[in-house]
């Protein structure tokens, strides 16, 4: 069921959507910065699944309050979005590596391959 659009809930939902994206990259990169990258297994097993733990602790209502407006496949590609977006920022101000254009052909494919399959799928 789909209810009135609303720029409230929509705030909401964007701002849960870089919570997400916080908490995911400190999942798939904090492992690799100074304090951890010399750390044995389960240490680097335990920070990972900590903050991958807190990003569903988020991911589970951004997705709920996202269906409110959105399509399933429009969620999923929402996510991707987000998710490159993300991953953009990480490389450029945390990571501090170059964003080089195999980052967008590679998301253009993801994004367009996402779009085809689901609205395929879904109708």
């Amino acid at each position: 069921m789909k209810t009135k659009f609303s720029y409230s809930i929509f705030f909401l939902w964007l701002i849960l959507n870089i919570i997400i994206i916080f908490f995911m990259d400190l999942a798939f990169f904090y492992q690799t910065t100074e304090k951890i990258k010399n750390a044995g297994y389960l240490t680097k097993l335990y920070w990972s699944e900590l903050w991958a733990t807190l990003e569903w602790i988020f991911i589970i209502p951004a997705n709920r309050i996202g269906h409110l407006f959105l399509s399933v496949p429009q969620l999923s590609l929402s996510s991707y979005a987000f998710n490159f977006i993300g991953q953009i920022v990480t490389n450029k101000y945390w990571l501090k590596l170059p964003i080089t254009i195999d980052d967008y052909v590679g998301m253009i494919i993801i994004l367009f391959g996402m779009y085809i399959s689901a609205y395929k799928i879904m109708g």
